[in-house]
């Protein structure tokens, strides 16, 4: 064989082998970001799908095996321990200080910083993910309190409708006595006015609207503070002797939903993501501000982990997972909350909370610019167990009063705070 012939041999031979090389990285396989997360996100296979089809150099694998979010922090420390963390995890807010004090999380604020501009997002929905200046994850999707309402309830009591505008809304005592006009009945038969779960994640929108909150400087509890053990006494009272709520062993039998779908509860404080099941409820349903003008926002989060092997292609992954594309994607499967990035809400605001009507669903977004997260801290999720849900419960079924309910709080969140 001549020299000749074997040269052009050779230069087929690479011409073809180039052919055939992925986009991309010149011949190198795409880098493989595994995201952990449970099924309830369901609609995660579609934005894995669509990332994967149009990015050659990174590809995204989903696990999604989990079931709750405990399953998920079980999960994350036992891969860990064995050195298989995946790239990328969810996790719900609770979690996210606990990991983030363990070093585990991958800090992205620089990356962030550079390459977010903090216009196009609702940037203080970010800014409450920072831990002493740096930033260890993004949001997933974001949940406010909102009043959900029987609108043929108030039609027929004569009840004039509150604002939606969030700077110009009811009070606690106006939400307390149009519930008091909507109670009626005995026994099985009752009608309850309103309900808040007793659970203090929750009526803690009462406190932010007042300057209050269950931990002050250097996370000192607050649970001896009059102004907070007044307000959750006035819930006690609307719902342990009024009857204006029903407490926690009524709603153990009959659910809060089951009990607003059957016309048996007037006004119902929750989360946004009830509102799928009260949309297929049936009832003529409208939506209002939490009194006093200042929700509770919950923040369900993206965490790089520190571990990977990818940092970089793991920022951009975090980086699109919040962006127009995939939260449109999100919008588009109609359970997911509130979105972070502002083009894709504003973009799909019609598709979004049906049943209400557009000012309505404005004032859920509004809700975003007037909302305040819980605080959190290293240990707040073992303060969740195993103190704050279960006195909760005691309180809720009657079992405590709110000063012994209160009284052990103190107690135990000084323990864990070591105050």
């Amino acid at each position: 064989m001549t020299k000749r012939l074997l040269s052009l041999l050779l230069a087929l031979f690479m011409v073809l082998t180039l052919a055939n090389i992925p986009a991309g990285a010149e011949g190198k396989d795409p880098v493989v970001i595994k995201l952990l997360t449970f099924s309830a996100n369901g609609g995660h296979e579609t934005i894995v799908k669509r990332f994967n089809e149009t990015h050659d150099d990174i590809q995204i694998e989903l696990d999604n095996s989990a079931a709750t979010w405990e399953d998920i922090g079980t999960k994350l420390i036992t891969m860990s321990a064995a050195g298989m963390a995946p790239d990328i995890a969810t996790v719900s807010t609770s979690y996210y200080p606990q990991f983030a004090a363990q070093n585990m999380l991958l800090d992205i604020t620089d990356y962030v910083e550079q390459n977010l501009n903090k216009d196009e997002y609702y940037w203080n929905v970010i800014e409450g993910l920072y831990r002493d200046g740096k930033l260890y994850g993004l949001p997933i999707s974001i949940y406010t309190l909102m009043c959900y309402y029987n609108r043929d309830m108030f039609e027929a009591a004569g009840i004039q409708t509150p604002s939606l505008d969030w700077t110009k809304t009811w009070t606690m005592d106006e939400w307390a006595e149009i519930g008091a006009k909507l109670s009626s009945g005995e026994g099985l038969d009752r009608i309850y006015g309103a309900w808040i779960e007793f659970q203090l994640e929750r009526t803690a929108c009462f406190l932010f609207p007042r300057g209050l909150d269950y931990w002050g400087e250097n996370l000192y509890p607050q649970f001896d503070n009059p102004d907070i053990r007044a307000i959750h006494e006035k819930l006690y009272t609307m719902m342990h002797m009024d009857k204006i709520m029903p407490d926690s062993a009524t709603t153990k039998t009959t659910s809060t939903a089951q009990l607003f779908a059957d016309g048996k509860l007037g006004m119902y404080i929750t989360g946004t993501w009830s509102h799928p099941e009260i949309a297929e409820s049936g009832v003529n349903y409208g939506i209002l501000p939490t009194p006093d003008g200042t929700s509770v926002g919950y923040v369900d989060v993206y965490i790089p982990l520190a571990a990977t092997k990818h940092p970089e292609e793991t920022k951009e992954v975090m980086l699109w997972l919040i962006g127009e594309e995939a939260s449109s994607i999100k919008y588009e499967e109609f359970t997911w909350g509130p979105q972070v990035n502002r083009a894709a809400t504003e973009k799909n605001m019609d598709i979004m909370f049906a049943g209400l009507t557009s000012e309505e669903k404005q004032s859920i977004f509004d809700s975003l610019e007037h909302s305040r997260p819980l605080t959190v801290f290293d240990k707040w999720a073992e303060f969740l167990t195993a103190s704050l849900l279960p006195i909760s419960e005691m309180m809720g079924i009657g079992e405590y009063t709110v000063e012994e309910g209160f009284d052990l709080l103190q107690e135990e969140a000084l323990l864990i705070t070591g105050n």
